[in-house]
């Protein structure tokens, strides 16, 4: 038909057709085979055409198609699109809702062409038959299309000639792939490197291959494969001499095994379960964005993680420039083996051994990252920034491992010839270590063993600033050590754990030999816990040693005594409340008068009944006669009541009280304690208005509810609590001496006993501790002076002052700390100063009150006491 002629099929049949340009349409038509030609036009409609024999049902060349709705059949070709050689354009062909049937090929599509696929299937019956053949040309498979072959689903051939030739290029979107006998895709050909094949696989596109591959690249193929948003299930071959770049991304997923690839990329959650064979050290595999590979990588040159990605997994390197990197947080859990380089970066992890390449291989983390494993064949070992370590490290006699800025390695090392410890970072010993030399610097530190495990680091030479953390069992003699075989510069510390147990001999333990040097060594707070005392550090020759210090208890038993202390300090400062509420009684006039009972009973002003509320606050310095000292905060509250007594001379007063406070011992160190006293009392007063005398007695007791918290020489922390009753009680006597304008003076004396429950209890560490009763006996002389003041409205003020003098007796009450027994000598002579206000109001029922008080003792001081009270009568 010639060029510009149209011809019309509607709902007929035709013989052979051949266009040479022109236009035909047909409809509902049944044709034999269609060649167009020369820019020719075929638009075919619900028609169907048919090739007898192996002819090409419809070929293009340089031509266009529009086929909808129809069915094109050959046992050779379906459709063919080809090009001119002499003046080449291509074909273009839309296939839309239909149907290609061939024998050898479903399609076949030579470079300069493109074919379309939309919602159509091309098949190849023949076993050996491809679905699609391109050759150098282009096919886009999309709205769920199929292409399936006997053999492949679509091959990439070579065209001819080879210069002129595309690159051959395949999008499958939302579409199938099958080659029911061999790969869903192969590449058959040696495509340039630089014109690769290129294949996209998008949008839940399925590719199946009947022999378990997705893609076959063989006679030296070259294939960019790109994996988007689809799940796949097969493995892609490479044959040698060919190469493909594999892209799974968007949450693709491959379960397959990748054979000679030339590089991997997996991103943005893509998962890859399956082995994969890099090319050799060219070929890369990268990770990122929370993707996961599930299988083993061999024969890669750069394996590289990146957000979070994961590869569970071994690792098998090219050789000495081999690169495994992971970075922001990624994950491998595999071992990796013959690496040049291994480095972890920003909060990575490899959980897995590490068997480098020899002299020139390392191994890096920083920034947070961390390795649970071991390191072989590798000189060079670096953890720095938070990192941290948890695996042996085996290096040829040359390594050299350092360890920086808080970083943390927990293992043994072998032929290392140099370690540094810098900035924090810390070296967790596992067994026995030797080094050629270990420089130290910036709190940094090394512990050499663990109670359960002891051990010995040999070192040649020792230099900078460090921490050696160390424990010792006392009770069997076994030890952490430290041997400087040739010289050591440097001041250095030895923080030695604290223990409970107590030395079976006593005798001084050797922790440490140093053959030479100007080092300075030193013990964490000048001392070590160890039972009831305190060891200190000593140097005999090239020895150090610990030896026991009999003079200085440890911090343990220092707080046990202090806790034991405490509680007669406590009582007598509940007790002074009591004793300022009796004043008031006095001065407010409500103290019952000499008269009778009955005359008592018959008064209309009432009976001089009262209540009472007084809170209260006091700190304490107490001097240890161990050293040190520590500070005592007490607060609390009282209330009772008292009435007069009705019988005798009418002097008598009767009251009950109780209440609570809690005391706070800040000791050395950061250790504390604390004790709540719950206590009730009651007292019982005389006083003879006529002539001022007075006689008060009270008797009280308390429960105490006890707790320490001890921070040892190690600064590790052990705690212990227990509970115990007190009795205690006090009789003062004095007179009440009015003087001229409303001044008075009060002598009195007073003594005070008190008996509180020995107890025994044990700290967490296993220190036990018994405490024998501890008593007091308190004797106090004092002189008050005032002035009582009417003021204008009929109130009363009554400032005063007063001093006192008061001595403790008793300088014997035993504790016992791992049954060794110190003495808690509470003896000691204060001076006491007090000031006070009170009001009473005109008509005598309410009095408040406020005072402030001091003293200085030889064992005791109170910094500043206070309380403010408020008390009725009726």
């Amino acid at each position: 038909m010639p060029g510009t002629a149209v011809l019309n099929l509607d709902d007929t049949q035709a013989l052979n057709i051949s266009l040479n340009g022109g236009t035909l349409n047909a409809a509902a038509a049944v044709t034999a085979p269609i060649e167009a030609s020369s820019e020719a036009q075929v638009n075919l409609s619900r028609s169907t055409v048919t090739s007898s024999g192996f002819d090409t049902a419809v070929s293009l060349v340089d031509s266009t198609a529009t086929i909808t709705g129809s069915t094109l059949s050959s046992q050779g070709t379906a459709l063919s699109l080809a090009r001119n050689l002499a003046a080449p354009g291509g074909s273009t062909a839309t296939v839309t809702d239909s149907s290609l049937q061939g024998g050898i090929y479903g399609a076949a599509v030579t470079s300069l062409s493109t074919l379309n696929l939309i919602n159509s299937r091309a098949t190849a019956s023949d076993p050996d038959g491809v679905g699609l053949e391109l050759l150098g040309g282009t096919a886009n498979v999309s709205a769920g299309s199929s292409v399936v072959g006997g053999l492949n689903g679509v091959m990439f051939e070579q065209d001819t000639p080879a210069a002129s030739a595309g690159q051959g290029q395949l999008t499958v979107d939302g579409s199938t792939i099958q080659g029911l006998t061999g790969a869903a895709i192969s590449v058959n050909y040696a495509s340039p490197a630089d014109q690769p094949v290129l294949i996209d696989v998008r949008n839940g596109s399925s590719l199946i291959g009947g022999n378990g591959n997705i893609l076959e690249v063989i006679d030296g193929g070259a294939v960019r494969f790109q994996v988007d948003n689809s799940q796949l299930t097969g493995n892609i071959d490479v044959a040698s001499g060919g190469s493909a770049s594999v892209l799974l991304q968007n949450n693709a997923s491959l379960a397959g095994s990748l054979l000679n690839v030339n590089s991997v990329v997996l991103d943005t959650r893509s998962t890859l379960t399956g082995n994969v064979q890099g090319s050799g050290i060219n070929a890369s595999v990268v990770l990122k964005n929370a993707s996961n590979l599930n299988g083993n990588v061999v024969n890669a040159g750069t394996v590289t993680l990146d957000t979070q990605s994961t590869l569970t997994g071994n690792v098998q390197g090219t050789g000495e420039n081999a690169s495994v990197v992971l970075k922001n947080g990624s994950n491998l859990n595999g071992n990796v083996v013959n690496a040049g380089t291994v480095t972890l970066d920003t909060q990575s992890t490899l959980t897995g051994s590490v068997q480098g390449t020899g002299e020139n291989a390392g191994v890096v983390l920083k920034n947070g990252s961390n390795l649970n494993g071991n390191v072989f064949n590798v000189d060079a070992v670096t953890l720095d920034t938070q990192s941290v370590m948890t695996g042996n490290i085996q290096s040829s006699g040359a390594g050299v491992v350092a360890l920086d800025n808080n970083a943390i390695f927990t293992g043994a090392v072998t032929g290392v010839r140099e370690m540094s410890v810098n900035r924090g970072a810390q070296w967790n010993m596992v067994g026995n270590n030797t080094l050629g030399s270990l420089a130290m610097q910036g709190d940094s530190a090394v512990r050499l063993g663990t109670k359960e495990a002891f051990g010995r680091l040999d070192v040649a030479n020792l230099s900078g600033n460090g921490r050696f953390l160390m424990d010792t069992d006392l009770a069997t003699g076994n030890t952490d050590f430290l041997n400087v075989t040739q010289s050591a510069t440097g001041q250095h510390q030895l923080v030695v754990a604290a223990t409970a147990s107590e030395s079976v001999s006593g005798a001084p333990v050797k922790v440490g030999n140093i053959a030479s040097g100007d080092a300075q060594f030193s013990l964490k707070n000048g001392q070590v816990d160890i039972g009831a005392l305190a060891y200190k550090l000593v140097k005999e020759g090239e020895g150090l040693y610990l030896q026991p210090d009999a003079s200085t208890p440890s911090t343990g038993t220092k707080t046990a005594m202090a806790i034991a202390g405490t509680a007669p300090t406590v009582i007598y400062s509940e007790m002074t409340t009591l004793n300022t509420r009796l004043g008031d009684r006095r001065m407010a006039g409500t103290q019952p008068r000499a008269r009778s009972a009955g005359a008592l009973d018959a008064d209309s002003e009432g009976g001089g009944y009262g209540i009472w509320i007084r809170t209260y606050g006091n700190q304490y310095n107490v001097k240890s006669a161990y050293g040190d000292g520590y500070k005592q905060n007490q607060t609390g509250v009282s209330l009772g009541a008292d009435a007069p007594l009705p019988f005798g001379d009418g002097q008598w007063l009767i009251g009950a009280f109780g209440g609570y406070s809690t005391t706070n011992l800040n000791l050395s160190r950061g250790s504390s304690g604390s004790i709540d006293s719950v206590y009730l009392g009651t007292y019982l007063t005389w006083y003879d208005q006529a002539t001022g005398y007075y006689v008060d007695t009270v008797a009280k007791v308390n429960r105490f509810n006890n707790d320490v918290k001890v921070t040892l020489s190690d600064d590790t922390r052990t705690k212990g609590d227990f509970n115990n009753l007190g009795l205690s009680g006090s009789v003062e006597a004095g007179k009440h001496i009015v003087l001229r304008n409303g001044y008075f003076i009060e002598p009195s004396v007073q003594v005070g006993v008190a008996a509180v429950q020995g107890k025994n209890y044990s700290l967490d560490n296993g220190l036990q501790v018994s405490s024998d009763e501890t008593r007091s006996l308190l004797g106090k002389v004092g002189m008050t002076v005032g002035r009582e003041i009417t003021l204008d409205n009929g109130s009363k003020l009554q400032p005063r002052l007063r001093a006192a003098v008061s001595h403790e007796f008793v300088n014997n009450n035993r504790v016992s700390v791992n049954e060794t027994d110190f003495n808690n000598d509470l003896s000691s002579t204060s001076l006491e100063l007090t000031g006070g206000i009170n009001w009473i109001p005109v008509n005598n029922k309410w009095q408040v009150y406020a005072e402030v008080s001091t003293s200085q003792g030889s064992k005791i001081d109170q910094e500043l006491g206070g309380s403010v009270g408020l008390s009725y009568n009726f």
